[in-house]
């Protein structure tokens, strides 16, 4: 709890400004020079705070968990919201400064439409918490409160719209309501926070009932995370969609989806997510339920869990999903505090303030990169009804100029101003959102670096100054004499636009954007040459390198690869991992031909257990890379027969999910002549089997039989597409003998004793690692035992 702070009354009827300025920067600190550091002298990687996935937290619904987490961030700590058991009563939350620990707050309300109530989400806006929840599925209510928690009362009639509504409020003031649907989530606007107007679907589909949505603004894109494949299969998952323009135009839906998905038996059903600022104040993370067992009532139990997100350009990632293994704490900020109505001389330092009043500077001090954030209310109202002033300021180290965020009480404006030599000049303004009470928390935030400085109200991009970069200092506050503020949480760090993105230790097996590695030597980051609207990085020079602070789940052989351009065909790669380097020439028969870019296996790697760097150096050639990505493999043996029969009557798998390159051969006979079609399964993952999901619940390739004709499909569930064909001609009762080769990102088809390739397909975005399996229940074909061998090199 924050200390409550003694109002002080103004002897004067002030009509003057607020000001709140931050200006911090990052990498100042010694553990940051040291990241900094290149090769052999960069410290060894370390776990220092940890946590791991799934939480089990006090107070948890009983034989039910914590479905549907949401969680808000508000004064610097974090609230977490779930879904109701059935036929209860009652919202459950739980508190955390950290997002790690929890503290059990109780119910938040108890009104009688909250039984069973479903994915309840909560939004703070000018004094008020607006909580929108749909009990039992049957509608919306909205409740409102005072305090994050509670008690909420209902505020609303039913408002229908199904499920899983989530508020986005964009940087204009406008508010959106989304929600559930079949086949699409649906976008309203809305007037004001109890009313939606007509809705309208966006393209942002799983393929069948798609629910969960949550709507970010990060770096001017609007990033929508959705979910669906039936909340009780384990299919269940997250996608993801961006859209530079609106919240509600046609979203485009990027190739590194699902960005959520696991099947295995302890860790699936992956799904229902809302994303929230990490404790630094630049990071994100996405917090989302698994399922695990079944309840005494039937369904499975939902557990808590987090991971971090990361964004590159048009792009964004979940490190992980991880599970059972410890991870990375989120990172706190460098300085933090509520400094109340009388700042502690230990953290703030009083100085002069012109004009009179009273001025406080943090004695912690920033570096050339940072962000900062500021909580505050202002109690004093003058006899004119206009909120007195506070100013916050920021002090830069050897120069006169003190840059600063202004509220204009008077004309409800924020102004971005700069003084020096005594003189003030106003950068920028902007109105305040209408109806705005300085009397209620608000919160400035801002972000600077190299590039410039934005400035935040109340979570919303308000301006943005290209010529104010960074330079380091001190945050301080300053206000008037007679002028009564309450001062709340107040932090910095030293990361901004995504920084720490690059810090964040990356969980294997995983995928790790270039832009993402610590670079050595002069690669040059390229904006606007890759198909995703992601950033690459190019290493041209000698001694470019890229490398990754990485925590390896478990010990083993690790396939490498990397998504590089064609122009990189050629080139050498040195791999350098577990104290041993690697050179690998990019040969051009790795690319898939008619693709700018392919991913391209570098080989298996033994990895050892726990945290460590993995590098990537250009030995010779140019090399262009998207993207690195790791997975665990397992090898496969000499030669095996399988009957696929793991999953479902229509789809059935076997062998293991980490087999790499391997052949698959196979006789396949037309027993009556027919039009229906039959398939073999190759390197799949994540398969689902569930009556209510999409057909194909998979990710992999389908290799479909007809009676002249055999196609090559690449599925990932709702998304299939025919790649390529070639002839096979079956009369009936006629058998051949197939035989499919997977090697790489190729995938080559033979029949009985040919040489020649009936059907040849590189894939420039290949699954590299999978088991088999057969697809259909016709009749008119028979399939024999699967031969399966290692795909020698």
């Amino acid at each position: 709890m924050k200390p409550k702070i003694p109002m002080m009354r103004s002897s004067k009827g002030w009509i003057f400004i607020v000001v709140a300025c931050l200006f911090l920067a990052a990498i100042a600190t010694i553990p940051l020079q040291l990241w900094g550091k290149k090769g052999a002298d960069r410290p060894m990687v370390a776990l220092r705070q940890t946590y791991e996935n799934p939480f089990t937290l006090d107070g948890e619904w009983e034989d039910y968990g914590i479905g549907d987490p949401y969680i808000l961030r508000y004064d610097g700590k974090y609230y977490l919201y779930c879904s109701t058991k059935d036929r209860r009563v009652g919202v459950k939350a739980w508190s955390s400064d950290d997002l790690v620990h929890w503290r059990y707050e109780g119910l938040v309300t108890e009104e009688p439409v909250s039984e069973g109530a479903y994915a309840p989400e909560v939004v703070y806006w000018n004094g008020s918490f607006y909580m929108y929840t749909s009990p039992a599925g049957r509608g919306h209510y909205v409740l409102q409160s005072d305090k994050p928690t509670g008690p909420f009362v209902v505020k609303t009639d039913n408002l229908g719209l199904t499920i899983d509504g989530s508020v986005f409020i964009d940087d204009d003031g406008k508010w959106y309501f989304t929600h559930a649907n079949f086949g699409a989530i649906v976008a309203h606007p809305m007037s004001d926070p109890y009313t939606m107007e007509t809705g309208l679907k966006l393209n942002t589909s799983l393929g069948h009932w798609t629910e969960g949505p949550t709507i970010i603004k990060r770096n001017g894109r609007y990033f929508i995370t959705y979910t669906g494949n039936h909340v009780f299969s384990k299919g269940y998952r997250v996608n993801y969609a961006v859209n530079r323009e609106s919240p509600t135009g046609t979203y485009t839906i990027p190739e590194n989806n699902s960005i959520l998905i696991s099947t295995a038996d302890d860790f699936n059903g992956l799904g229902h997510s809302s994303t929230v600022m990490g404790p630094d104040l630049d990071s994100y993370y996405i917090v989302y339920h698994n399922l695990i067992g079944r309840s005494k009532e039937g369904p499975p139990v939902r557990k808590l869990n987090i991971d971090r997100l990361v964004f590159n350009g048009d792009k964004m990632s979940v490190l992980g999903p991880t599970h059972g293994t410890p991870q990375e704490a989120p990172e706190l900020p460098v300085f933090r505090d509520a400094p109340g109505a009388a700042p502690s001389a230990d953290k703030w330092e009083r100085v002069v303030q012109a004009g009179g009043g009273e001025a406080y500077l943090a004695r912690t001090g920033t570096g050339s990169r940072y962000t900062a954030e500021y909580n505050f209310r202002l109690n004093h109202v003058t006899s004119a009804g206009s909120a007195s002033s506070l100013d916050a300021k920021y002090s830069r180290y050897g120069d006169s100029g003190i840059p600063r965020a202004r509220v204009d009480g008077a004309a409800k404006q924020l102004k971005l101003i700069d003084r020096a030599n005594g003189a003030e000049k106003v950068i920028a303004t902007k109105p305040l959102p209408e109806g705005t009470d300085l009397t209620k928390l608000h919160t400035i935030r801002i972000e600077a670096d190299s590039s410039g400085t934005k400035l935040y109200w109340d979570g919303l991009l308000k301006i943005e100054q290209s010529a104010m970069a960074a330079k380091p200092g001190r945050i301080g506050y300053a206000w008037p004499q007679g002028a009564n503020p309450d001062l709340h949480y107040t932090a910095f760090s030293n990361e901004a636009g995504g920084s720490s993105d690059t810090k964040a230790i990356k969980p294997l097996p995983g995928t790790m954007e270039a832009v993402h590695g610590v670079r050595d030597g002069k690669p040059a980051i390229r904006s606007g040459i890759t198909p995703d609207g992601s950033d690459a990085v190019v290493l041209t020079n000698k001694g470019d390198s890229l490398s990754y602070p990485v925590n390896v789940s478990q010990n083993g052989a690790y396939l490498l690869a990397v998504n590089v351009s064609k122009s990189s065909a050629g080139s050498t790669l040195a791999v350098e991992t577990n104290g041993k380097t690697k050179e690998i020439k990019l040969d051009a028969s790795l690319f898939a031909g008619d693709a700018d870019w392919t991913k391209v296996p570098l080989g298996e790697f033994e990895m050892k257990k726990g945290p460590q760097w993995l590098s990537l150096r250009r030995s010779k050639g140019e090399i262009a890379i998207r993207y690195v990505e790791a997975q665990l493999t397992v090898p496969v043996p000499e030669q095996s027969v399988i009957e696929p029969s793991d999953v479902g009557i229509v789809n059935r798998f076997g062998g293991d999910p980490g087999w790499p390159d391997y052949n698959v051969s196979f006789d396949l006979t037309l027993k009556e002549d027919s039009t229906d079609e039959t398939g073999i399964l190759l390197r799949t993952t994540n398969e689902s089997e569930f009556r209510d999901q999409v057909k194909d619940a998979f990710m992999g390739y389908e290799l479909a039989f007809h009676n002249d004709t055999v196609a090559l499909k690449r599925v990932s569930y709702e998304n299939v597409k025919e790649e390529a064909s070639g002839t096979l001609a079956f009369t009936p009762g006629q058998t051949r003998r197939v035989t499919v080769k997977l090697k790489g990102a190729s995938i080559a088809v033979f029949s009985d004793n040919s040489n020649e390739p009936i059907l040849l397909w590189t894939d420039p975005n290949a699954f590299l690692h999978g088991r088999v399996g057969e697809k259909g229940l016709s009749r008119a074909w028979t399939i024999s035992p699967l031969t399966v061998t290692g795909n020698k090199k």
